[in-house]
């Protein structure tokens, strides 16, 4: 050890021991909390604003920070205004309930011993999340970074916890959050400023390192995600006890992948066979069940010079697409099964004169509709059946649907695949299988009656009665009872 590492230790201590605790606060108006629920086939994006909070501590011994961080969940919203008042009336109860508090208690393990600018570093906050009545101890790894500008310090904190839903009492309901599971992966981004430290703070402080530029640099924020876990349950592949081709062939072995969900990624439910036919539909669009695909038939599909409206040149290009957006497999299907699903195409595509490529796409992607529960909801009933029977029924790829549960606006942007929701793995569909007056009819009968709505509301005030001035004179007498 050289002789002036002593010496350095020594002008230091008098500025270790003048280290000041200072605050630093989230500026109002820049918070923002966002709650996502996801499942494989939806998921539920939300955002709070209203947040407030502090933190406080010093760069010199920043593991002995403390903070308190404060979320209104009054002004919870998901776009979609019915559902809000599901989810702040009965998930988190916010009459009750109206925030959620996270309290830090300390840091452990922290990568370094000084907090400096432009340099990342790493620690564990140890505190409590107080959220629904119940507090319950959390410990969140978190990455940290300071930087200095304009004569003020920022410092970024992000990290990930999770919050199991049970612990804090939180009810779920069953029909609106279907099988989701029921613990919560959190994940957050802060941004919290202070004034600049004083001289022995910064004369504690090791070499900065060059300073992160400002144009670099995100506004101050918070931001949260809420993804609820599960484990989605791969549907079987469909079995059928009258194949058209034989297994040993690549036609025939297409042919069974083309019903097998297993050809998409591991959050897949969907088959080739859950959007599209693969019947000659020039004799109609019922199946024997009496659905319609959503999609148009892949018969004779093979044989058009392009697809997707010119975004696939070969059939191999286009099956590709449809594996990687529709069945959540990146990186599309493996060598093998992608040639035996373009035999089988090419085998059902008798017609040397094909049709023109499919419009779906472009067909499906339109603005709402306009009086979107001025249908007929009787009618509407036998049309639920015929387009969505085939997916949304007992013991199909997804739940049966529930009259009442759904909103005019959230239906009809699924359907229509109206941005910003992405439908997951709803497939489009065109107009030309699904008009506008159809989709009115099923979005009048899902939607339901109001009295006929799963979660009923309690008006928050009671409405205002004025009592009746008595009627006198002769009109007193008319409608009377005799």
């Amino acid at each position: 050890m050289s002789w002036k590492t002593p010496l350095l230790l020594l002008l230091l201590l008098p500025a270790l021991a003048a280290a000041e605790s200072r605050a630093w606060t989230l500026q109002k108006g820049t918070g923002r909390a966002r709650f996502r629920v996801e499942a494989p086939l939806d998921s539920i994006d939300g955002s709070a604003s209203g947040l407030a909070g502090e933190l406080r501590f010093d760069e010199a011994s920043w593991a002995e920070g403390t903070g308190r961080i404060r979320i209104d969940l009054r002004g919870f919203t998901t776009g979609l205004s019915l559902r809000d008042q599901d989810l702040r009336e009965q998930f988190f109860q916010v009459d009750r309930f109206p925030e959620a508090v996270l309290t830090i208690a300390r840091l452990e393990r922290p990568s370094q011993t000084v907090l400096v600018p432009g340099r990342d570093g790493q620690a564990d906050v140890v505190g409590t999340l107080s959220l629904h009545g119940k507090e319950q101890p959390v410990r969140i790894p978190v990455t940290v970074q300071l930087s200095e500008e304009a004569g003020h310090r920022d410092l970024r904190v992000a990290g990930t916890f999770e919050v199991p839903f049970t612990e804090y009492g939180i009810p779920r309901p069953a029909r609106l959050f279907l099988k989701l599971g029921s613990v919560a992966q959190v994940r957050f981004e802060a941004t919290f400023r202070s004034a600049p430290p004083s001289a022995a703070t910064v004369a504690a402080a090791a070499p900065a390192a060059a300073a992160v530029p400002a144009s670099t640099r995100p506004a101050p924020r918070l931001e949260l995600a809420v993804v609820v876990a599960r484990r989605p349950e791969k549907p079987r592949a469909q079995r059928k006890s009258d194949w058209q081709f034989a297994f040993t062939t690549p036609e025939g072995r297409g042919e069974r992948l083309f019903h097998d969900p297993a050809v998409g990624g591991e959050q897949n439910a969907n088959s080739c066979a859950s959007c599209h036919g693969w019947r000659d539909e020039r004799s109609g669009l019922l199946d024997a069940l009496g659905h319609v695909a959503p999609n148009s038939s892949v018969w004779d599909s093979a044989r058009r010079s392009t697809f997707w409206r010119g975004f696939a040149a070969t059939v191999e290009q286009a099956t590709t697409l449809c594996v990687r957006r529709f069945m959540l497999r990146s990186n599309g299907p493996d060598a093998t099964q992608l040639a035996d699903l373009a035999a089988y195409l090419r085998r059902i595509s008798p017609n040397a004169a094909a049709p023109f490529d499919y419009a779906s796409l472009f067909l499906t992607r339109k603005t709402a509709i306009d009086r979107p529960t001025g249908g007929d909801a009787r009618r509407g009933g036998l049309l639920t059946e015929r387009h969505c029977g085939g997916c949304h029924a007992q013991g199909a790829i997804r739940p049966p649907l529930e009259v009442g549960l759904y909103e005019p606006d959230y239906l009809v942007a699924r359907v229509r695949w109206i941005a910003p929701h992405d439908a997951k793995q709803m497939p489009p569909m065109p107009m030309d299988r699904l008009t506008d007056s159809e989709l009115r009819d099923i979005v009048t009968h899902l939607v339901g009656p109001p009295d006929a709505r799963i979660f009923q509301r309690k008006p928050t005030v009671a409405p205002r009665t004025e009592r009746a001035a008595p009627v006198t004179g002769p009109l007193a007498t008319v409608g009377a009872p005799n």
